[in-house]
Order: C-alpha cells, then structure tokens, then sequence
C-alpha cells in the first residue's frame, strides 16, 4: 500500500474525490485542490511551489499523483519536495481505474498514465497473441501458404477478397490488396464473375499478387478452368470445390487449400435443413479428399438475415462431428444483407466462429457500408484469442472496437464565476458574405485529404491537409477569412469532414454527418387486422 496525494484544480475536485471513492483502493490517498481553477492550466513549478508552501515535505507520501494534462515534468517538484511526482490520467472520471492498480511506479512523470497504461497494455497483448502464434504446429495447425491456420481457433484468421478482381487496373489491383493486407488480411482472395471463365486473367493475376503481396493468395471460383489456373499459377488456396465441379478439376496439388461447400449438384445450393446441409458438406469433404487435396476446409455456408442462426447451427454441429476438420465462414453476407453499421455485425459473428470453432472468416469490402470490414475481423479475432486464453468477455481486455460509443460518458464540471448564462437559440440568423471569399469543402477518402477550395480576392486557391487542425492553421496563416461567423463556419465544417474521412462517411457541405435512427411508431387503440374471424354458434 502506498501514499498518494492527488493533486487537482478546484473544479475536478468534487470528481477525483468521487473517483477515489469508487475505486476502492488499498493505497492511502488524500487530495489537495489547488486554488487554480482548471487542472490543465497547473504547471509543475506552480504545483511544487504550493506543495511547499502547504508544508509538504518528503516523509509524507510515496507518490504525488498530478493531472495528467498539468504542464512541465514531474522531476521539478520530486527536486523541490523529495516524493516521487507521476502524471494521472488526462480525464479526472479515470482515476478511479487508475487507483486500482497495486504498483505505481510504472507511471511517468512526463507522460499522461493513459499513455504509459496504453503501452503496456500493448506489450501484455502483444505477449499473449505471440504465445497464440507460437503454440501453432503440424498437429495443430494446416499451412496455407506460410500461415499456419488453426484446426480449432484461436486465432480465428482473417480472409480478405477483392470482388471481380479481373476488371480491375494492375495498379488499382495491387493498391487495394496492399490496403487489405494493411487492414490485417492474413489471406487475400481473388473473386472472379459467376459464370463467365477468366482462366489467363487468373493466372496473370496470381502471378502478379504472388510478386507484389507478402501473404498468401486465394481465389474463389467455381469454375473449374479457373481453378485449374489457379493450381498451375500456385495459388495457395481455392475456394469452392464441391461435389458440382470437383469431377471437372484437372490440376491437383496437396500443397493447395481447398475450401468445400455442401451445394447439392441438383439445384447448385446447399439446403435449407440443417441435417441434409451437413450431410452434404460431409460428401464434399470426402470427394474433395479422394480427389488428392489434403488440406481441406469445409464451409456449410452462413446464410442472410433471418435465416443465420439457421445455418450457424449446421456449422456447430459438423464441427462437433468432424473436429480435426478445420473450418471457413464468409461473414460478408450477413454484412450486406442488413442496413447496420459493419462494426458490430462482424465484432460478433467473428466471435461466433471463435466459439464454434471456425477457423477462416472472409470478408468482402465491395460496397460502402462494407468498408472497412476487415480492420473489423482482425481487431475482433485478436479481441477474441485475448478474451480467450485470459477466460474473460471480450471486455477491458485492451482491444476495443467501439468506434460511435464509448464506455464512459464524460462530462466537465460546470464552471463556477459565470457572470450570466445565454441559451443559444436554434433560430436561422442572416448571413453576411466574407469579403474575403468563400470555400467549398469536400473529402478525398481515395486520397485521404480533406480538400477547401478558397474562391476570392485572392484567386482560386486549394488546400489539402490529412487533418481539419492542418487546414485551418493554412487558411489561417493565409489571412483567408476576415469574419468571426465565417472563421466558426468553417471550423465546424472541417470537423464534420475530418470525421467523416475517418470513419469512410460521405461528407456534405451543411448536411448533417449523422442521423438517430427512428422506429415505426404505431397509434394506440389502433387493432391491427389478423384476418378474418370465424363465429362459433
């Protein structure tokens, strides 16, 4: 047990003495409010000098806990006082975590405890996935290409595909690969059409990928010379040979992955029920195995919405069955097939294939709700072995995938020495042209720019920054806007366009970024109609 004295501003003070509260701690910890308002604004020499004159001496107190945004170094008031001085967290409500750990001397004087927490959060997760990596062997595992994929997760690993790959430019082709392997594709895919043979767009393509990707490459095809030039380019793994095509597959090669689907060769889909589903995935897994292939993934294919438990079932109960047989689950489906964000949706059937036992989830980022996806996937695999090997939810574990949400709402204390209080009304005011000149706003998310192109006395001017902060110091520094109103204009504007860039959002100039979502809202009394009736007599 240590002693601890939280050093705050007057505002925060009424917060950190409930965050001490709530922690429960099993340190010894006193606070002191400084007679400086705002805990931001302390510095360090300030902070020494009113501990001092508080009379504060070195046999007080193991550590002095500061805010974590207060200015200077710890080391000025540890050489002034004698007590070690470490920096808190930047928000006064995270204290309350923050006192729960039994050892401080981890934490900086220089760096808010976020930040050093963070890092060493990072470095445990990064132990444990390691270890997860590591325990990977012949037994245990099947190699695609250099990855070695888990006959039972974790981790589960993550399939990304570039949908009609052949009508894609070279450069176009590579950039997108490269941005999926950036994202944490462990796999990329190669789709190709349905029904219309590509084989020398195959075979140029892998070759090209094969050159130019460092993971291994897959394509997804059902069409057998497509296959065929997949084997002889050296593909790593296929995807769709079934029992409606597997006779017409001329090439074979052991070292190829081959994912099997149970479409029935009389009606080319896999069935409705669940028993005949897995019977037939179990004929396609032998087919495909007497055909030569020896590593073998079976996929009993997860249907769309409303019908996904559904075919979740018949992926449990053939993994239950066949438990050495690995196996792969495309979640883009789901994915398109519902107007929500893709965070969540694949957060959880990410989940679901750890704890099933799926071994390869594949994701496609063909439309724009979709993008993003395979960030997505791999944060929650990783979210998943961590929860896993430490027997927790996937919870405070380190990795987060809340993007819209947080955890916690924070919220400043209300300030005290208002002179008066004006409530802002929603009321449109005219508007006065800038003499200066006007921008028009737009997001370059091919690029990463936010683009403001200045119209006025001073020409035609357009200026790109990766931040809304780097546009407005330029259009600042250029002295582009002479009015206040059009200086807060602008500034709301660049911080919608930023956000938007971030999170692949369209951004409209004076639209809203976000809408609430509304529910039907149905009158009362009204009695909806459930067909005719019939009377007894």
């Amino acid at each position: 047990m240590a002693r601890i004295l939280v050093v705050t501003g007057r505002v925060a003070e009424g917060i950190v003495r409930r965050a001490v509260v709530y922690s429960g701690t099993k340190h010894c910890v006193e606070v002191v409010a400084t007679p400086v308002p705002i805990a931001a604004f302390l510095t360090t020499d300030y902070i020494a000098l009113y501990l001092k004159g508080l009379g504060v001496g070195p046999s007080d107190y193991d550590y002095i806990l500061l805010p974590g945004l207060a200015r200077g170094s710890g080391r000025v008031i540890e050489d002034a006082i004698g007590i070690r001085a470490v920096k808190g967290t930047v928000n006064a409500y995270d204290l309350a975590d923050l006192l729960k750990l039994d050892d401080l001397s981890i934490l900086s004087p220089d760096r808010p405890a976020d930040e050093v927490l963070q890092n060493a959060v990072l470095s445990g997760l990064r132990r444990i996935l390691m270890d997860v990596e590591n325990s990977l062997n012949a037994s245990n595992s099947v190699a695609v290409g250099w990855v070695r994929v888990p006959i039972t997760p974790p981790p589960v690993r993550v399939v990304a595909e570039v949908a009609e790959a052949h009508t894609l430019a070279v450069d176009t082709l590579v950039g997108e690969c490269l941005r999926l392997v950036e994202s944490g594709a462990e796999i990329v895919s190669l789709g190709f059409e349905a029904y219309s043979p590509h084989p020398d767009a195959v075979r140029r393509l892998i070759s090209l990928l094969r050159r130019e990707v460092d993971v291994p490459i897959a394509i997804d095809s059902s069409i057998p010379s497509e296959i065929d030039a997949a084997i002889e380019s050296g593909a790593d793994m296929v995807v769709n040979i079934d029992l409606t095509n597997v006779g017409e597959i001329g090439k074979v090669d052991r070292s190829v992955a081959v994912v099997t689907t149970p479409r029935d060769p009389a009606t080319n889909v896999a069935p409705d029920d669940v028993d005949g589903r897995i019977r037939l995935l179990e004929r396609a897994v032998d087919a495909v195995t007497a055909k030569g292939f020896e590593k073998v993934f079976a996929d009993a294919i997860l249907d769309i919405p409303l019908s996904t438990f559904r075919s979740l079932l018949a992926f449990h109960r053939f993994k239950s069955l066949h438990p050495h047989t690995p196996m792969f689950m495309g979640v883009g489906n789901v994915v398109e097939m519902m107007d929500a964000d893709s965070v969540g949706v694949n957060a959880i059937l990410t989940m679901l294939a750890q704890e099933i036992g799926v071994s390869l989830v594949l994701t496609v980022e063909k439309s724009q709700k979709a993008r993003g996806s395979t960030l997505e996937c791999r944060v929650a695999s990783q979210m998943a072995s961590v929860a896993s090997i430490k027997n927790s939810p996937p919870k405070n574990i380190g990795l987060s995938l809340l993007v819209l949400k947080d955890k916690r709402l924070y919220e400043e204390p209300l300030w005290d020495g208002v002179d008066e209080a004006v409530e802002a009304a929603e009321e449109e005011r005219p508007y006065t042209p800038d003499p200066m000149g006007v921008f028009r706003i737009r997001v370059d998310h091919r690029s990463g720019y936010i683009e403001a192109l200045y119209i006025g006395r001073r020409g035609r001017i357009l200026i790109r920054g990766r931040s809304a902060k780097a546009v407005r110091h330029e259009i600042a520094s250029r002295g582009l806007v002479s009015q206040v109103s059009h200086a807060l204009y602008l500034g709301q504007e660049l911080a919608k366009a930023e956000i938007a860039l971030r999170l692949g959002k369209s951004y409209i100039q004076e639209a809203q970024l976000f809408k609430i979502p509304q529910f039907v809202k149905l009158e009362r009394g009204v009695t909806l109609s459930r067909g005719p009736q019939l009377k007894c007599r």
